[in-house]
C-alpha cells in the first residue's frame, strides 16, 4: 500500500513542477508571492467517531466585517458610524470523512472605495466591481495534501481590489522535512476596461523546509515570476519581463521572542530589452519580543541592492521599522509604530528618504452593563525628502480624538 501512495504523491508534485515550466505568460516585477497566497483557511476539522458515519457536511455562515483600512492621513479617515463594510456569506463543506473539503465565499462592500475609470464608453463602474467571490478545495491523502484556489475582486471592493488569481499548490511531508510546489496566475484590469493595460504574472515556488523540535527551522525556496502585458492601449508601452528569485532563511522561536533571518538573490530580466538583467540581493532581520505578557515588540532591518548591468547603476535600500504595544488591561491599550527608508542610487539621480511614525491610545473611561465609553488618541506624521530635488519635498502631521459610546 505505500508504493501506491507514494507513487501518486510524487504525480502530483511532478505534475505542479511541469506546469512551472510550462508557462510562459505572465504581474507585478520583484512581487514575492508566498504559498497559498489567496489565504484560503483549511476546511474544518471532523469529528473521527462521526466521521466514520457521514461522508458529506455542509455549513453556510453570513456576517459582516468591518477591515481597517489604513490610510497615511489620519485626517482621512472614516467616522465609526459610517465605516466600511463588508458582507460576507460563505459555505464550506467536508467530503470523504474529511479527506477532501471545500469552501466558497461572496463578499460585497457597499461601503467600500469605488474608482471609476475614463473609458471611451464613459464611466463602465457598476455595483458588480464592489463585489468578490472566491471558490478553494483541499485535499489530504496520507503525507500528501493539495488545494486549488480561484480569487476575483471588482475595483470597488475593499481588500486587494482589481485582481484576479487562481493557483494549484502541493505539499509532502515525512518526520521533519517538508517539500512544498505551488503554479498560479494574477492579472488586473478584471472588468477589462479597453483604455487600461492588463498585466498578467505567472509564478511558480518550490521550497524544501526542515523543522524539529527546539531547533532552528531551515528553508530554501526557489521562485520564477513572469510579467507580461497581454493587451496595451493607445500611448502605453509593452511590458514583458522574468524573474528567477532563491531564498534561504533561518527562524528560531522561543516562549519569549522569535527571530528570522531571511537572505534573497533576484535575477530581474526584461525580455523586450537585450542586455537589460539586474541584480537584487537582499538581506531581512526580524524578531518578535515579549518581554512580559503585556508588551510585545518588533523590530524589522533590511538592506536591498541592486546591480544595473546595462548602466552600471547599484542602487541601495536600507529600511528599519518598530513596532511596540502594550495593553496595561481590557480598558487600555497603547500602539506606536515607526518607519524609515532609504533609497540611493551611484550615480546621484536618486536620493530619497522616507520617514513615517504612527501611534494610538484606546482607553475605556467607564463600563456598565448596558455601555461602554471610550476615548482614543491618534497621532501621526510622515516626512518625504528627495535630496535631489528640494521642491517636491512632503511632510505631514495629523492627529485625531474620538469618543464613542457603545453599547454591549
Amino acid at each position: 500500500m505505500k508504493h501506491p501512495l507514494l507513487l501518486s504523491s510524487l504525480v502530483v508534485l511532478l505534475v505542479g513542477i511541469a506546469s512551472q515550466a510550462s508557462c510562459n505568460d505572465g504581474i507585478f516585477l520583484n512581487t514575492q508571492i508566498p504559498y497559498r497566497s489567496i489565504g484560503f483557511s483549511a476546511p474544518q476539522a471532523v469529528d473521527p467517531i462521526s466521521a466514520q458515519t457521514e461522508g458529506f457536511r455542509i455549513m453556510f455562515t453570513s456576517h459582516v466585517q468591518y477591515p481597517s483600512v489604513v490610510t497615511p492621513r489620519l485626517r482621512d479617515l472614516t467616522p465609526e458610524t459610517t465605516r466600511p463594510r463588508i458582507e460576507q456569506l460563505m459555505a464550506t463543506s467536508t467530503w470523504f470523512s474529511g479527506k477532501l473539503g471545500t469552501e466558497a465565499e461572496v463578499a460585497y462592500s457597499p461601503t467600500g472605495v469605488s474608482r471609476p475609470m475614463p473609458s471611451i464608453m464613459g464611466n463602465t463602474q457598476t455595483d458588480a466591481s464592489a463585489r468578490m467571490f472566491r471558490i478553494g478545495l483541499t485535499g489530504s491523502e496520507g503525507r500528501l495534501r493539495y488545494g486549488v484556489t480561484f480569487r476575483h475582486a471588482g475595483q470597488g471592493f475593499l481588500l486587494s481590489p482589481d485582481r484576479a488569481s487562481r493557483e494549484i499548490w502541493s505539499e509532502w511531508k515525512t518526520g521533519w522535512m517538508m517539500f512544498r510546489n505551488a503554479v498560479g496566475q494574477a492579472w488586473n484590469n478584471v472588468e477589462g476596461e479597453a483604455t487600461r493595460s492588463r498585466l498578467q504574472q505567472t509564478y511558480g515556488q518550490v521550497g524544501l523546509f526542515l523543522s524539529k523540535p527546539l531547533w532552528p527551522e531551515l528553508s530554501v525556496s526557489y521562485s520564477r515570476n513572469s510579467l507580461n502585458s497581454v493587451f496595451e492601449p493607445i500611448g502605453m508601452a509593452p511590458q514583458r519581463s522574468s524573474n528567477h528569485t532563491i531564498e534561504g532563511a533561518v527562524t528560531l522561536q522561543r516562549p519569549g521572542w522569535d527571530i528570522r533571518f531571511a537572505s534573497s538573490y533576484i535575477l530581474a530580466s526584461d525580455l523586450l530589452r537585450s542586455d537589460t538583467d539586474s541584480n537584487i540581493r537582499a538581506q531581512t532581520l526580524s524578531a518578535i519580543l515579549r518581554p512580559i505578557n503585556t508588551l510585545t515588540i518588533t523590530p524589522v532591518f533590511a538592506y536591498r541592492q541592486e546591480f544595473q548591468s546595462w548602466s552600471g547603476i547599484r542602487i541601495d535600500n536600507p529600511t528599519a521599522s518598530l513596532a511596540l504595544s502594550y495593553q496595561q488591561s481590557p480598558q487600555l491599550l497603547f500602539s506606536t509604530a515607526g518607519n524609515y527608508s532609504s533609497s540611493r542610487s551611484s550615480d546621484g539621480l536618486i536620493h530619497n528618504e522616507n520617514l513615517k511614525w504612527r501611534g494610538a491610545l484606546d482607553w475605556s473611561l467607564y463600563s456598565s452593563p448596558e455601555w461602554v465609553t471610550k476615548i482614543g488618541f491618534e497621532a501621526g506624521y510622515s516626512r518625504v525628502t528627495n535630496r535631489v530635488a528640494r521642491s517636491i519635498d512632503t511632510e505631514d502631521i495629523s492627529g485625531l480624538v474620538r469618543l464613542g459610546i457603545v453599547a454591549r
